[in-house]
């Protein structure tokens, strides 16, 4: 996440600076249990219920083999019975305990949620901004699914294989006393075994977790930057980083399967030489006749039922992989430290401010505060100025501990900030920065940020703002909702809400940071002026280049290079010499040049008289709407509009029809693409799972061998069975310990491709309806479900398979039928349930979606909401939309532990009709002990017979949603050329290339997708090598017109390229031809080139000159210095200056500047429209400066939607001078 908020010179990372020590007054609290990963977290009366049906479950399970045996020596119908009432009461208590666990591990995993979203939004700022969005989305939602997916499934399984060893270790010993020591001992000698690797698997599975991270914070940042790369053909860029990403979670995923395959196949060779031994010990025993068939049977079903459900446990590897790994990530987010707790409160009423020989560095750069001294007394405004890197924003956002300070050099009140309590500090201070986030909410939630904030107290600091006329124009007024997926606003629009914010706040310290930046001089004073009563009586601080922001401060500081230079009273300072009086004559004398003096009357005098500092607003000339018809100053600009609303009302049409992208191919086509998609690893390992199946524990094919050895022991000792039985059993951990190295490689891959195929969708040049970011991320995240259905679909082949081998190997279709029994019944129960069950599925999954999208708005906001103290309430948000997720995910666990109970039931019964069979003469014993040995090795696959139906909605409603995302393409298909394996990715195409000479507008009328008009009826010409410039109020359409322009929103009307109509804008009014520059672009994590090249072959050090970003380049250490995360934070105008370096590499024909200098300085801002005009380039831009006016070859006033005027600024600032500053 760029934070673009953060000061000019070089916004924090951790800082070289300041002492960890702790504020005073705060101590260190005993580990908070919150922050504890354990069992704990499931402790309760419903998880003793379900561990106590578990354990029963368990014993009744052992004890039936108990009851087999007796069969097997002598069947009776009372022995079936109790044999029925031991595993079918079994079945079913398993059934209902899983049921009650269902839902204990879901509400644990909403605990465990609203833990890391505690410690995520508690983290210091500067941590916090250093993480990318989509790392703490993964960690907060992808790694909690994954933990609850192991504790509810995985370790129910284990449970039971753990609550069972006891009883069937009891009966085997029972039955041959040598099995009490080949137990323990087989047992400990595969913990030697394994134990060894344990560590290096978790170190291997650490780093691969990293690599994951990074992964998703890549996807993440692409899919928020969709636009930025969309109109810089930065989308190859984007895909071949996000492939390199993918390379790298194979090669670490790969070197963990390496050592955990070695661990399974030693493992499973110890069990398997276990069950060996004792079959061809006990069968040679018996032959003797010193073994019962009876004892004999018994002992051989609780071997192998032990050693099966450990290969049971071990067939779901990779989602144990998954919630182990996602355990460590947790927990090591848990673990980090929090921001400081407790310490002094804040002293009562109006406050001063202190800085005492201020030094400070970040840790990436070379700016520095050096020795920085100054003293603001209580009730007193102070302005902070200077050039740009200067250091203005990071002195201000030393006040309220965005980042921290040295001890004893910062003083609000007297007391030294590092002591006292931060959110009393925040919740004191407040704070507006250039850049406005705004969250996935209501507009009257983001004016109160979540807080507890009366609705009528918003709507008065909504009429105190003059805003009413605006949020009566919204679709739903002050409920309308904002940020991803709702009603967009412009960047002065969002600054509007940011002052709401602070009226319905009761601060101490008002700091505003550039906070009227982007909006128009005109709406700057009324803002400036309704807000007025914030600073009456309360300390503040300026932070401005427009030097009409600062004429409100009496006090003034001059900063220059992280010095103050000069100090003082504002207005003394303008009559003496020195920098501040420099500073002055430099913006008269370069309004002078540009012939901009007359629309700035006063100044001049001011300036020379020494009766001001010669920032004035001027009022609007004679004819513009509302003027007075005299020159005046900004105070006239308040009395002649006071009685006039800020912003423009909105205004609605027909929305447009956008291209549907289509649902994507079918589920069962997603699927079969999906097995082949690496057929060496999907396709071979689903063979290898069917041979370990085959000649596994409770295989069919080892059931036959065995059933035959049984039988023909009275003809003595059956060694040509029971030897291939032996090697059989021993090939077993071998096929399957293969399997397990390369399936999981399958099932990476799948999750892989989901990801890119949704990125790919989201940063083609044809957009698709704007979704959130958070929520596209969080379905594509979610793609296990598809991977976990396609191997549903593996496994129910597979169980068709077994069905038909045992109907062959026994001779009877009976016997096959008892498996297809189970199958069936598990399907059917299913399909009466799958109604139920698809729509749990789709409500938990769009759950989870809103969840995501409500997450990473919060993330993307954290600034503002942490600067503000609000981070309780948006938490408390959080969680509530959390809550609706939570009882979904109750309800379709429930629904599907209840469904999975099923094929459970059934196996049971499927072993009492085995020996039924027995008893009523239709098979012989060798065929029972097959069909009863393979119908309890055939429990999964009565599962994914229920679960391919059942699954099978929510399955499809999630591929629908996410395809669609995807562009409606299969999400299998990779970009041509891609190989996630390897990383390999096609270069760039540079674009196709026509020399403009004329572009041509005739009643164009820029249409937001919900309908909303931006402008409407433009009639413009712009010739080869002009400088255009829109002005207008904040909402009058300028960043819509040019939104239009670059193919980003839908337009009617015509655009005429050299006189031919574009046809298709969303490719045309791409580089070569139409570069764009938005008003808050985003920039993607890496170096400066980087940046700027996107991939391309583009130059990179005339960009950065003519974007007047070589200094900044410098100083954070050269082209190659890295930006965003892990590297160096940029600001706001440092990100413009960056997207318009990136724009002007393109070197396209037509550049398209939204608002691009609002964060410089005069001299800063003159020399960048110097160098565009110098370049020759074609510019459409939007802006309010003067100085940037007054080089325009035509400036186009946009007035509620419509062009107002057009022509040289020379002749349109008498009338709407008051529009610039």
């Amino acid at each position: 996440m760029i934070d673009a908020t953060l000061p000019t010179e070089q916004p924090p990372n951790p800082p070289t600076t300041p002492d960890p020590t702790p504020a005073a007054g705060a101590s260190r609290a005993p580990v908070d249990p919150a922050r504890r990963l354990d069992w704990r977290r499931l402790r309760g009366p419903l998880a003793a219920v379900a561990l106590v049906a578990l354990t029963l479950g368990a014993v009744g399970a052992a004890l039936g083999t108990v009851i087999a045996g007796w069969l097997a020596d002598d069947p009776t119908t009372a022995t079936l019975q109790l044999l029925a009432v031991c595993v079918v009461g079994a079945a079913l208590l398993d059934t209902a305990g899983q049921v009650v666990w269902a839902g204990v591990v879901d509400r644990a995993e909403g605990r465990l949620r609203g833990d890391l979203l505690t410690a995520a939004l508690h983290q210091p700022l500067a941590t916090l901004t250093e993480q990318a969005v989509g790392e703490v989305l993964d960690r907060v939602d992808d790694d909690t699914h994954a933990v609850g997916t192991l504790v509810r499934r995985q370790l129910w399984g284990a449970g039971r294989t753990v609550v069972g060893v006891l009883p069937m270790w009891v009966v085997a010993g029972l039955t041959w006393w040598p099995a009490w020591i080949l137990f323990p001992v087989l047992g400990a000698v595969a913990a030697v075994i394994v134990r060894p690797m344990l560590g290096e698997i978790a170190r291997r599975k650490v780093i691969e977790e990293a690599a994951w991270t990074d992964h998703a914070a890549a996807f993440e940042e692409s899919v928020a930057a969709r636009d930025d790369l969309r109109t810089s053909l930065g989308q190859s860029f984007a895909v071949r980083r996000l492939a390199e990403r993918s390379a790298q979670v194979h090669r670490k995923f790969q070197a963990v399967l390496v050592i955990e395959s070695r661990m399974l196949r030693r493992a499973g060779l110890v069990l398997a030489s276990l069950l060996a031994g004792v079959a061809v010990a006990g069968a040679a025993l018996a032959a003797d006749g010193d073994l019962g068939v009876d004892r004999l049977v018994t002992l051989f079903l609780v071997t192998a039922m032990f050693v099966g459900q450990v290969d049971n446990l071990v067939h779901h590897l990779p989602d144990i992989q998954e919630g182990i790994g996602a355990l460590t990530r947790i927990r090591q987010m848990l673990a980090v430290e929090p921001e400081p707790a407790g310490g002094r409160a804040l002293p009562d009423g109006p406050v001063g401010i202190e800085l005492r020989d201020l030094h400070f560095s970040y840790a990436e750069g070379t700016f520095a505060l050096d020795g920085v001294s100054l003293r603001v007394p209580a009730g007193e405004t102070v302005a902070l100025v200077g050039r740009t890197g200067s250091g203005k924003s990071t002195l201000a956002s030393l006040l309220s501990r965005a980042v921290e300070p040295p001890r004893g050099a910062v003083l609000v009140g007297g007391v030294d900030v590092r002591d006292l309590d931060l959110q009393a500090l925040r919740a004191a201070v407040g704070v507006v920065t250039q850049r406005t986030e705004i969250l996935a909410g209501t507009l009257a939630e983001n004016v109160a940020l979540f807080a507890d904030v009366p609705r009528a107290d918003v709507e008065a600091a909504v009429r105190e703002l003059r805003l009413d006329d605006w949020v009566a124009g919204l679709p739903d007024g002050l409920d309308t909702l904002l940020g991803p997926g709702g009603t967009s606003l412009s960047a002065g629009e969002e600054q509007l809400v940011a002052f709401a914010r602070l009226l319905v706040r009761d601060v101490q310290v008002v700091v505003l940071d550039e906070a009227t930046a982007r909006m128009d001089p005109l709406t700057e004073a009324r803002v400036v002026a309704a807000s007025e009563r914030l600073l009456a009586g309360r300390t503040g601080v300026l932070v401005a280049h427009r030097l009409t922001t600062i004429e409100r401060a009496g006090l003034l500081a001059v900063l220059d290079h992280g010095r103050v230079v000069q100090q003082g009273d504002r207005a003394a300072l303008a009559r003496v010499a020195g920098p501040y009086r420099d500073l002055l004559a430099a913006s008269v004398a370069e309004e002078a040049a540009t012939g901009a003096v007359g629309a700035h009357p006063g100044a001049g005098e001011a300036l020379l008289d020494g009766d001001g500092d010669g920032a004035r607003v001027a009022s609007p000339g004679p004819g513009a709407p509302g003027a007075s018809g005299d020159a005046g100053d900004a105070g006239d600009v308040d009395a002649d509009r006071a009685g006039e609303s800020v912003g423009g009302r909105r205004r609605r049409g027909e929305p447009p029809v956008l291209a549907d992208p289509g649902d994507g191919p079918s589920l069962a086509r997603g699927v079969l693409h999906a097995l082949f998609v690496r057929p060496a690893w999907g396709v071979v390992g689903a063979l290898l799972f069917l041979v370990t199946s085959l000649v596994s524990a409770q295989g069919a094919v080892t059931g036959f061998l065995w059933g035959r050895a049984v039988q023909d022991l009275d003809e003595g000792f059956p060694a040509q069975l029971l030897v291939p039985l032996a090697v059989l059993l021993v090939v077993a951990p071998l096929c399957l310990a293969w399997a397990l190295y390369v399936y999981p490689r399958w099932w990476i891959e799948v999750l892989l491709r989901v990801r890119m195929a949704v990125m790919a969708g989201q940063t083609r040049q044809h957009r698709l309806t704007a979704t959130p970011p958070g929520e596209v991320v969080a379905r594509a995240m979610d793609a296990d479900r598809f991977v976990r259905y396609a191997d549903r679909w593996v496994d129910f082949v597979n169980g068709l398979v077994i069905a038909g081998v045992t109907a062959l190997l026994s001779g009877s279709w009976l016997a096959g039928a008892v498996l297809l029994a189970v199958m069936v019944v598990s399907a059917a129960a299913s399909a009466l349930g799958r109604p139920i069950a698809g729509r749990s599925a789709t409500r938990s999954s769009a759950a989870r979606a809103r969840f995501g999208r409500a997450l990473v708005s919060a993330l993307d906001s954290a600034r503002t909401v942490k600067l503000a103290a609000r981070t309780p309430q948006v938490h408390a948000h959080l969680r509530d939309v959390d809550g609706g997720r939570v009882r979904a995910a109750i309800f379709e666990h429930r629904v599907q532990a209840a469904l999975d109970g099923v094929p459970l039931v059934m196996i049971q019964l499927g072993v009492v009709a085995a020996w039924a069979g027995l008893l009523a003469g239709t098979w012989d014993l060798a065929t029972a002990l097959l069909v009863a040995n393979a119908v309890t090795g055939f429990g999964w696959f009565g599962v994914v017979a229920g679960a391919v139906v059942t699954e099978a909605p929510g399955t499809r409603s999630w591929q629908r949603a996410t395809s669609r995302f995807a562009a409606g393409t299969d999400l299998m298909d990779l970009p041509p050329g891609v190989d996630l394996l390897t990383g390999e990715a096609p270069v760039p195409d540079p674009g196709p290339r026509q020399t403009l000479e004329r572009l041509e507008l005739a009643d164009v009328t820029a249409l937001h997708d919900d309908g909303t008009i931006g402008v409407q009826g433009v009639d413009l010409a712009v010739r080869r090598g002009e400088l255009v410039l829109l002005l207008g109020q904040v909402g009058a359409g300028k960043s819509s017109l040019l939104s239009a322009l670059s193919g980003l929103m839908e337009h009617t009307g015509h655009i005429r390229w050299n006189g031919t109509d574009v046809v298709d804008a969303q490719t045309f009014l791409r580089p070569g031809q139409v570069a764009h520059v938005a008003q808050v672009p985003r920039v993607l994590s890496g170096s400066f080139a980087d940046n700027v090249r996107l991939g391309h072959e583009r130059d990179v050090q005339g960009p950065v000159a003519a974007a007047r970003l070589e200094r900044d380049v410098v100083e954070a250490g050269g082209h190659e210095a890295l930006v965003g995360h892990r590297g160096v934070r940029l600001s706001g105008g440092q990100v413009q200056r960056l997207a318009l370096a990136r724009a002007l590499a393109t070197d396209a024909e037509l550049l398209l500047a939204d608002d691009v200098s609002s964060a410089l300085d005069a001299a800063t801002e003159i020399e960048l429209w110097t160098s565009l005009r110098e370049r020759g380039t074609t510019v459409i831009g939007a802006t309010s400066k003067r100085a940037a006016l007054a080089r325009a070859d035509r400036v186009v006033v946009l007035d509620e939607g419509r062009v107002a005027e057009v022509g040289p600024w020379r002749d349109l600032a008498p009338r709407w001078g008051h529009l610039a500053g």
